[in-house]
């Protein structure tokens, strides 16, 4: 076999099955490749940051890694932004990126460019295969580096002469690394930092979010009384009914400050030391307490859910955890704000949704109103790059066929990957889409209000608003395949939300902010 054909078998051997792909001219022995089996499904995105963020979407889901397949340098650097997310997030990916032929590269031709140099800020593991002989080993060993732990960004650079060389082999799998649990000495010790019952914060990330690890957290603190903390933005949290629920830190520095006071000691379990997003005149950066000490139960990478099954043990908490309840807040009516559009949402979320959150404005108030929805997967963006969403529900519907999918979009970010809509109809996924138009980008308004610099101008609003011309959205969705609505009031939106997630999607919602 061809050297693209025992890289396709290496691959699917070591447990890749979607590749979300937008290929050209150096991919061709690629695409045959995949075409000539059936064990791993191509996705075609329009646009290679639809591609990129659905294999960070897919990856959330499952714990496995997709693959990518990019056009040569220009194609990877239309996926950096949401390779940046998906670094973040330490999702696995794999990337395989189409390089001209060896030969060929000493011409400087149209697309020759360093796609090591452009692949290497979003990524854990970057290699160019080298020879025609190594291109199966160097896929084993691009899974083998996504997986981590933790998981991280692999990319393979594949020259198009290694991918149409003959007699090449297949390579066996991989194993991937073991992560490694607390020692019993780190547990015993952080089991003595419990005393201090709410002075102390277990700061839980990663799978510690997922039931399992909410479960042993639930124990520790109905024990201990410690409070269960998690930063703003992890890759995906598990909440809801029947779930242990858990503090999330607020977005803005002095918030998080305040919610944070008093607090003597945190207790990192899979996460990492809480940072600000941004920093602003007033302060920023840390978010640790002036005073308070971090210590590490399990580092990120680590066996998350066995330290806090052994911490529970170890203090011998029996007793499960406070759990939400089941209580949805009364319909809304009238005008379709940002605090009502939470209610309809918190009242519509199905049971075990996947919800994927770049509301912005509206997505922290509906996070706060969903807690105790119906249970469900709430998916962060952790790196702040935008139009991240609606490829992220791409991925996540294609790991979740079974599940339904709310993606909760702003408009400015919208626009940067729309194309992600024309996936959704073609691979008939059960997303449902909800636009949030106010109009613009209301983000940049609020900071720039924060910096002391607002109210804004007539040279800031021309960098801010949407509405000259207005985008009709749902024309939009609607010529890509996409059952499409547009709502005006609250009311409205609850109702068409239910009906969509009442049908196999995709469907597509445009709501009309007040």
């Amino acid at each position: 076999m061809n050297g693209a054909e025992a890289l396709i078998q290496t691959l699917a051997d070591s447990g890749i099955e979607v590749c979300f792909a937008n290929p050209g001219t150096t991919e061709t022995h690629l695409v045959g490749a995949i075409d000539g089996t059936n064990r791993i499904r191509p996705v075609l995105g329009l646009f290679e940051g639809v591609c990129t963020g659905a294999a960070d979407g897919y990856a959330r889901i499952t714990g496995k890694p997709a693959s990518t397949l990019l056009h040569l340098g220009p194609g990877l650097a239309n996926g950096l932004c949401h390779l940046h997310n998906g670094r973040k997030a330490h999702s696995p990916v794999v990337n395989l990126i189409g390089n001209h032929p060896r030969s060929h590269l000493i011409y400087d031709a149209p697309l020759t460019s360093d796609i090591v140099g452009l692949a290497e800020p979003v990524s854990g593991w970057v290699r160019q295969v080298s020879r025609p002989e190594d291109i199966a080993e160097d896929g084993a060993e691009a899974v083998a580096a996504s997986l981590g732990p933790p998981g991280q960004i692999s990319s393979l650079i594949i020259p198009a002469d290694c991918s149409w060389g003959d007699g090449i082999e297949p390579f066996s799998p991989i194993q991937r690394l073991e992560r490694h649990p607390a020692s019993s000495t780190v547990v015993s010790d952080i089991a003595a930092l419990t005393k201090k019952g709410n002075k102390t914060a277990l700061l839980i990330g990663a799978e510690g979010l997922t039931d399992p690890g909410l479960k042993a957290a639930g124990r520790i603190a109905a024990k201990t009384g410690v409070r269960l903390i998690a930063y703003t933005f992890e890759p995906l949290m598990q909440r809801g009914a029947g779930r242990v629920p858990v503090e999330r830190i607020p977005y803005f520095p002095e918030d998080a400050a305040e919610h944070l006071a008093g607090l003597e000691h945190i207790v990192l379990c899979g996460s990492k030391v809480p940072v600000s997003f941004f920093s602003y005149p007033t302060g920023g950066g840390s978010l640790v307490p002036k005073g308070c000490a971090l210590e590490t139960l399990v580092p990120l990478g680590g066996d998350v859910i066995t330290s806090l099954e052994a911490l529970a043990d170890e203090l011998g908490a029996k007793t499960s955890g406070v759990t939400q309840a089941l209580a949805l807040p009364p319909p809304p009516d009238g005008p379709l704000t940002a605090e009502a559009a939470s209610i309809a949402i918190a009242r519509a979320i199905p049971q075990q949704a996947i919800v994927v959150d770049e509301g912005i404005t509206v997505g922290f108030p509906a996070y706060a109103r969903s807690a105790s929805a119906a249970p469900h997967d709430w998916l962060f963006i952790t790196g702040g790059g935008i139009g991240w969403a609606m490829p992220v529900a791409v991925g996540a519907a294609v790991a979740a066929p079974d599940r339904k999918v709310l993606c909760l979009q702003g408009d400015g970010g919208a626009m940067y990957t729309i194309q992600a809509l024309w996936t959704m109809a073609r691979e008939r996924l059960d997303v449902t889409t909800v636009v949030f138009s106010n109009r613009g980008y209301l983000i940049l308004d609020i900071e720039l209000q924060r910096h002391g610099l607002g109210p804004a101008g007539a040279n800031a609003r021309r960098m801010m608003d949407l509405d000259d011309p207005s985008i009709d959205f749902a024309k939009l969705a609607e010529a890509q395949g996409v059952d499409s609505h547009r709502v005006n009031d609250c009311r409205g939106l609850e109702d068409v939300l239910k009906n969509c997630l009442k049908e196999p999607g995709p469907h597509f919602i445009e709501a009309m902010m007040a």
